[in-house]
């Protein structure tokens, strides 16, 4: 089973002016801007139950992976997935776990996707 409750993840990301004198002054000090990849996610699955994630890019289905393989910790919020949290005794709970990240780029476009 899991166990997804008002989970929010926030990036600081650089933020970046044009042109030479302004790269040089970053090197020193950046400004930073924050941005929300998840706000206040929260949703259960049941043990045998499919389904799908789907959204637009930059919607935060990557990093709610992440999130529930213990690769990435939430800012707020919690999951257990089978009885652990995934970002505490990680070794013992990536055993039990399988997960394949994937690009359209690593796809071979002539044939099936199954086979790819």
């Amino acid at each position: 089973m899991i166990e997804v409750e008002h989970i929010t993840k926030v990036y600081k990301v650089a933020k970046r002016e044009a042109g030479l004198y302004n790269a040089v002054k970053a090197l020193f000090s950046r400004k930073q801007d924050t941005v929300k990849a998840l706000n206040d996610i929260s949703f259960n699955i049941d043990d045998g139950e499919i389904l799908a994630y789907i959204g637009p890019n930059g919607a935060g289905k990557s990093t709610t992976i992440k999130i529930l393989c213990g690769i990435l910790t939430p800012d707020k919020g919690n999951c257990i997935v089978d009885g652990y949290v995934p970002w505490k005794g990680r070794k013992s709970y990536v055993k039990n776990i399988g997960v394949v990240f994937g690009q359209r780029s690593q796809l071979w476009w002539d044939i099936p996707i199954i086979d790819s």
